[in-house]
């Protein structure tokens, strides 16, 4: 069955509480990858390399929304960015799905400011671990 996106939400657990992210537009794709280490022999058939998996990361993730200053999940992006702590993150799709991982905020901006616009915000966060899928 198709899963519509429209009721996904993003929080971080700050202080033993669970501060939802206001305002988001998208949150980017969660996605593991891993590095790829060459193991090819000198004496590797028909002169092909091979290769074996190396170190996993699940990268960032970009998170999108309509700037808000008294928004509290936003004031806490910009506080971590700040202190550069790491903190844990659940996104809850509507099916309650959920994909919890820790991470830490790389970068937080404000759009461009154009006439009849809106200004909005971006943040990317730098995963640091596994992610846990329940």
């Amino acid at each position: 069955m198709v899963q519509k996106a429209m009721g996904t939400t993003l929080s971080c657990l700050h202080n033993e509480e669970n501060v939802l992210i206001g305002a988001l537009r998208s949150i980017s794709e969660i996605r593991a990858e891993s590095e790829a280490v060459d193991v090819t022999p000198l004496d590797a058939p028909g002169g092909f390399r091979t290769y074996a998996q190396g170190v996993k990361t699940m990268g960032e993730v970009t998170l999108e929304g309509f700037h808000d200053k008294n928004q509290q999940g936003q004031q806490l992006l910009r506080s971590l960015f700040e202190t550069g702590e790491n903190a844990a993150f659940t996104v809850t799709f509507p099916d309650e799905m959920k994909a919890s991982f820790t991470a830490f905020v790389k970068s937080y901006a404000f759009s461009n400011v154009e006439v009849e616009g809106v200004v909005h915000f971006t943040a990317q966060l730098r995963l640091s671990g596994p992610v846990t899928v329940l």
